[in-house]
């Protein structure tokens, strides 16, 4: 079978798709990947064949800044839903058409955002299934996607999704029931798979870490975005934790240069991007904006969590977390070094954190592995089950 996975060019949207993607190809089956080029290295990096389809991230979020859809409310999801309906879509689908072309897929699989691919799979009468970044997306999120790319399915001669082509076939959902109870239009249609944690158990970490250990250590992360993770964003949680009996490891991003947040004190550990399935066993408390990849991996690992939630789909998965009883919510506009200090305090002694954290662990654990996935996908969804021998 040949497998055209579609994906937008951010690491949080790719990295949970590729253990997805390595199970397809073990399986004996053909996978390329389609994305931008800014994402191709990182593609290639995992091992996986890309192809160029659609604009880089950053010219798309400053052309739908520029668009009257962008101005006209201020939901946090907004700017992601124009930038990827309103100017993703439409960029990308020719190129998209022009891999296919090619490639002849059987399966298109897709990110919940990248909007041309199931668009295409319609225009080419096959399956396609969306593989979860996260929470399912909200619903006016979704409402505003479907009614902004409508135009591109109605040129293609086909009646517009009414959830932008999300729900078609499949959704492989990386969440556990205890996040996430109800799964709506996806019901039907869902299948879990075990969250995806960045690297590798036995990934190289710094010299320092190896000698963590000898008191709590917080990891710090406000993701992979630039307009989440600006080197400003980090000098009050520093501030905060500089403080505490702890060491404190900071991932800023391939993008952010360590020197960028100034000198640290020795219990802080800086670095642009370190493997989070080797360092979170280490790993006693998590401090991020609540993006979906960094909070799935802590609970993977059974880590309590503060969560300060600056965009995106952040704000319902902080919601979802704290809910479950795992996380403490730091708002932005709340933050000061105090309040960071005392919240990331009351996550390390408090036992209520780590057992509810620890109990969302075990779920995630008997959740279905990636090659598990891959055999019910095809079994469930009555996909054509050829594969190279």
């Amino acid at each position: 079978m040949r497998v055209l996975c579609s994906t937008t060019p951010m690491e949080g949207v790719f990295a949970p798709v590729v253990p997805l993607a390595r199970a397809l190809r073990a399986r004996g089956h053909d996978v390329l990947v389609a994305t931008a080029p800014q994402l191709i290295p990182r593609v290639e990096a995992a091992g996986l064949p890309a192809a160029q389809a659609g604009p880089n991230a950053p010219d798309a979020a400053a052309q739908a800044v520029a668009l009257p859809e962008f101005s006209a409310g201020t939901q946090p999801w907004r700017i992601g839903a124009v930038m990827f309906s309103r100017v993703m879509a439409p960029a990308k689908l020719p190129e998209l058409r022009e891999i296919a072309r090619g490639f002849a897929p059987d399966l298109i699989v897709h990110a919940p955002v990248d909007l041309a691919a199931p668009l295409l799979a319609a225009e080419l009468g096959i399956p396609s299934v969306t593989y979860g970044t996260g929470l399912l997306l909200e619903p006016d999120l979704i409402t505003a996607m479907a009614d902004w790319v409508a135009p591109l399915w109605h040129t293609s001669g086909i009646e517009p999704d009414e959830y932008a082509g999300l729900y078609r076939h499949g959704y492989i959902d990386p969440v556990p029931v205890s996040l996430q109870s109800e799964l709506g239009p996806a019901q039907r249609i869902a299948l879990p798979i075990r969250p995806a944690v960045p690297g590798h158990e036995d990934d190289e970490l710094p010299d320092w870490a190896t000698r963590l250990g000898d008191r709590p250590v917080v990891y710090v992360s406000l993701g992979t975005v630039p307009i989440f993770n600006q080197p400003a964003a980090f000098g009050p949680l520093l501030e905060g934790l500089a403080h505490l009996d702890a060491d404190i490891v900071v991932t800023l991003g391939s993008d952010t240069d360590p020197a960028a947040i100034g000198p640290q004190p020795g219990n802080i550990h800086v670095a642009q991007w370190l493997s989070l399935a080797a360092l979170l066993p280490h790993c006693d408390a998590v401090l991020c904006h609540a993006g979906a990849g960094t909070t799935l991996a802590a609970l993977t690992h059974g880590i309590p969590l503060l969560l300060s939630p600056r965009g995106a789909d952040q704000f319902p998965t902080a919601a979802a977390v704290r809910q479950a009883g795992a996380a403490r919510v730091l708002p932005p506009d709340r933050i000061t070094p105090a309040a960071v200090a005392e919240e990331v305090s009351l996550l390390l002694t408090g036992d209520a954190y780590r057992s509810a954290a620890e109990r969302i662990r075990s779920e995630i654990a008997r959740m279905p592995a990636p090659a598990a996935a891959v055999d019910e996908l095809l079994h469930r969804f009555a996909l054509d089950p050829r594969a190279a021998p």
